[in-house]
C-alpha cells in the first residue's frame, strides 16, 4: 500500500506585503488542506512578517538573510518540509480552489509518476484571464512554471534541490532540464493548477535576463551530457511524461 500523501506547501518571499495575504488564503481555501505552510522570507524590509503571521493555518515563517534568489528558501523549505509531497507557489500568485485535490488524485492513480503538472491561468490586474498551455511540451520547446506542479519529494532525492548558483532566477529551468535528463516521470494534464499574476514587476518581464539565464541552463545542460573523452555530447532525451488520457487506457 502507498504510503499516505501529506503536503508541504512553500512560499519563497522577498518585500510581498502587496500578495502574500492572498496567496496563503488561495492554500487556505483548498478544497483538500495541505498539512503545513512554509514561508521562508528572504530578508524583507516590508511587513511581509506580520502579514504572514496574522494568517491562519499552520504556518512557519523562516526569515533568513536577503540572498536574491528564491533558489534559497526553496531548497531551506524542502528540508524543513514535514510533508513527503511539495508544492510550491510564489508570492504574487494563487492556487485555485481545487488545486491540490486534483493533483493528489493523480499521483495516487499514478504511483509511478513522480511530478504532477496543470496548465496555468494568466490573469492581469483587471481579474481577466487567459490561458498559458503546454503547447509542443513533448519537444521541450515550452516550460512548465513550478507552481502549477505537484512534486513528491522523492524527485528532489533523484534530481538534487535546485542550483544556488544559477543567475537570473533560473534555478527552476535547470531543475526541469535535470529532471527531464535523470528521465523522471511527469504527469501532464489540462486542469488548470495555478493563477499566475501578471503585473510590471514580475521578473519574467526582463527578457534579457531570462534569456541570459536559459542560456546558462542549456550550457550547463550540455556540460553534463559531453562525453570527455571524445567532446561528443549525447542529445537531451524528449521528456518522460504519461497524461491521464494514457492511464485511463490502461
Amino acid at each position: 500500500m502507498s504510503e499516505k500523501i501529506k503536503i508541504t506547501a512553500i512560499i519563497p518571499a522577498y518585500n510581498g506585503e502587496k500578495y502574500i495575504a492572498e496567496a496563503i488564503q488561495s492554500i487556505n481555501r483548498q478544497t483538500l488542506p495541505v498539512e503545513e505552510i512554509i514561508v521562508v522570507d528572504d530578508g524583507s524590509e516590508d511587513n511581509t512578517e506580520k502579514l504572514v503571521k496574522n494568517q491562519q493555518g499552520n504556518i512557519r515563517y523562516i526569515k533568513q538573510p536577503h540572498r536574491g534568489d528564491p533558489a534559497y528558501g526553496r531548497n531551506l523549505g524542502i528540508n524543513e518540509a514535514k510533508g513527503n509531497t511539495i508544492a510550491f507557489l510564489d508570492q504574487d500568485d494563487l492556487w485555485p480552489e481545487n488545486k491540490i485535490e486534483i493533483q493528489v488524485r493523480n499521483l495516487e492513480q499514478i504511483p509511478y509518476a513522480m511530478v504532477d503538472v496543470g496548465i496555468t491561468h494568466v490573469f492581469n490586474q483587471k481579474g481577466e484571464r487567459y490561458v498559458h498551455d503546454f503547447g509542443r511540451f513533448k519537444e521541450f520547446e515550452q516550460y512548465f512554471l513550478l507552481s502549477s506542479g505537484l512534486f513528491r519529494k522523492t524527485a528532489f532525492q533523484s534530481v538534487g534541490l535546485f542550483d544556488e548558483s544559477m543567475k537570473f532566477h533560473s534555478s527552476d529551468y535547470d531543475w526541469i532540464f535535470r529532471a527531464v535528463e535523470k528521465r523522471i516521470l511527469f504527469n501532464l494534464h489540462k486542469e488548470v493548477t495555478l493563477l499566475y499574476r501578471h503585473h510590471n514587476q514580475n521578473y519574467s518581464n526582463d527578457a534579457v535576463k531570462l534569456r541570459l539565464g536559459l542560456m546558462e541552463v542549456v550550457k550547463r545542460s550540455l556540460m553534463r551530457r559531453r562525453n570527455k573523452e571524445d567532446g561528443s555530447i549525447r542529445p537531451l532525451p524528449p521528456m518522460n511524461t504519461t497524461t491521464k488520457k494514457q492511464n485511463d487506457e490502461k
